[in-house]
C-alpha cells in the first residue's frame, strides 16, 4: 500500500529567476501547498549484485542519470567508487576511484559523494575523510577525526584528484579530546545556490564542546566564469552572515530533544522553489533509556527558502535507528539522498542505506517519491 508522507511547504514562487547553467523548466503553482509522497510499494535494492557492502556510506553523487545510463558516486567500506548500469535497478559494474593514503588527512577513510559540475564540465565532489585514533564507537566502529575534502574530475568521473588540504577549516585541532570517539567535521553535502552565484556546503560538526553533533554550513562564491572559488571559504556567523574569518560555523539544523541532526543531503528543488534537506535524527535518548524500538529516530525532511534558514517543521519520513548502536541487535537506516529523475524535479528516488544489523553490513535501497502541488 502506498504510504503518503505529507510535507507542507508554504511557498511563494518567484518567476523569471533563471540562469544559463540550468535549462528553463516549468515551475509549480505559486499558491500551492506541496506534498511529498513516498511510495513504499516501489522500494528496491540498488547494486546488491555488485559484491559491495557498507554502502552508501556517505552521500551519493549523480554523474549520469539518463534513459539508458546511470552512474553514481559514493563510498563503500573505506574507499570510493562509481556504480554504473542501464538503470537504477540494474547497476552492473563498479570502479574504485579513491582510496585512503597514509600520512594524509584521509589516511583511514575517503568517501566521495554528492557533486556539482561547472560550465566547463569539471566535477566537484565534497568528501568525508577520517583519521582513525584507536578508539571504538558503538557497534565496534573505529573512532575517528573527520575532515571535509574536495575531489575534482575533468574526465566525467573516470578519475578524481583529491585536495592536498581540507576544504573547510576546523577551529579544533586533530588531537582535541571531546570525550567521545568521534570528532572533527564530516558527512558533507554540496549544492549550487538557486541563482548559481554561490556554492553551499553542509556538514556535521562532531566537535561537541557545548553543542551536540549537528548540521552546519559554509559558502563559496562562484566567479564570473561560473567556476567556484574553493580557495576562499566563508563561515556562517551567529547573525546568519558569512565571514571569511575562520570561525566555528553556526548550526543550521539542530536535533530535537535528546537527538543529533546528522547526515545532511541538500538540493535546490526548482518545482517548489525551495531547498530540500533530507537528514537523520539520531535520538540517543531513546537508546540510552532502553527503548526496544525507536519512535523519534530516523530519516527526516526540512525545507528552506534561502538554504540558510531552516525553520520549517521537520517531518519524519522513515522511523528506524539512525546509527548502529550495537553490532548485532538492531536495524538502522541512514545517509539519505534525493535523486530526481525528471527535468521538472517533481519525482525521483529517496536513496539511503539500511540493514537488519551492522553484523550484515549495510546496503543501498531506493524508494520512489513524488512532489505534488495541491
Amino acid at each position: 500500500m502506498k504510504k503518503l508522507v505529507y510535507i507542507f511547504l508554504g511557498l511563494c514562487l518567484v518567476f523569471g529567476c533563471t540562469d544559463d547553467t540550468i535549462p528553463p523548466i516549468d515551475v509549480g503553482n505559486p499558491n500551492a501547498v506541496y506534498t511529498l509522497e513516498l511510495d513504499f510499494s516501489d522500494e528496491f535494492p540498488v547494486g546488491h549484485n555488485l559484491g559491495l557492502n557498507y554502502y552508501n556510506d556517505i552521500t551519493v553523487g549523480v554523474l549520469d542519470y539518463s534513459e539508458n545510463s546511470v552512474r553514481l558516486l559514493t563510498a563503500s567500506g573505506t574507499s570510493s567508487c562509481v556504480l554504473a548500469g542501464n538503470s537504477l535497478d540494474s547497476l552492473s559494474s563498479v570502479n574504485q576511484v579513491a582510496a585512503p593514503i597514509e600520512n594524509t588527512y584521509y589516511s583511514s577513510y575517503v568517501g566521495l559523494g554528492q557533486l556539482i559540475k561547472d560550465d566547463n564540465g569539471t566535477i566537484y565532489s565534497v568528501f568525508h575523510s577520517e583519521q582513525h585514533d584507536g578508539t571504538q564507537c558503538p557497534g565496534n566502529v573505529q573512532g575517528f577525526y573527520a575532515s571535509v575534502g574536495l575531489a575534482t574530475s575533468s574526465d566525467n568521473g573516470q578519475s578524481f584528484q583529491l585536495s592536498d588540504s581540507v576544504l573547510i577549516e576546523n577551529t579544533y585541532a586533530t588531537n582535541y579530546d571531546n570525550g567521545q570517539c568521534d570528532g572533527g567535521l564530516g558527512e558533507p553535502s554540496i549544492t549550487f545556490s538557486k541563482d548559481s552565484t554561490k556554492v553551499f556546503v553542509y556538514y556535521g560538526d562532531h566537535n561537541r564542546d557545548g553543542r551536540g553533533v549537528n548540521i552546519c554550513m559554509s559558502m563559496f562564491n562562484v566567479n564570473a566564469n561560473h567556476v567556484p572559488d574553493f580557495d576562499n571559504p566563508y563561515y556562517l556567523d551567529s547573525d546568519n552572515s558569512f565571514t571569511n574569518e575562520v570561525i566555528r560555523s553556526k548550526e543550521v539544523v539542530v536535533g530535537m530533544g535528546n537527538s543529533d541532526a546528522i547526515f545532511p543531503h541538500v538540493t535546490y528543488n526548482s518545482f517548489s522553489d525551495s531547498y530540500i534537506m533530507v537528514y537523520s535524527e539520531n535520538n540517543y535518548g531513546e537508546f540510552l533509556n532502553g527503548a526496544t524500538n525507536p519512535s523519534a529516530s530516523g530519516i527526516y525532511y526540512k525545507q528552506s527558502d534561502d538554504g540558510i534558514n531552516w525553520d520549517s517543521p521537520a517531518t519524519q519520513l522513515i522511523t528506524d535507528w539512525s546509527i548502529p548502536w550495537s553490532f548485532d541487535s538492531h536495524s538502522f537506516s541512514w545517509h539519505p539522498n534525493l535523486i530526481y529523475n525528471n527535468e521538472n524535479q517533481t519525482e525521483g528516488y529517496l536513496i539511503f542505506s539500511k540493514a537488519s544489523s551492522l553484523q550484515e553490513g549495510h546496503k543501498m535501497w531506493a524508494v520512489k517519491f513524488n512532489i505534488v502541488a495541491n
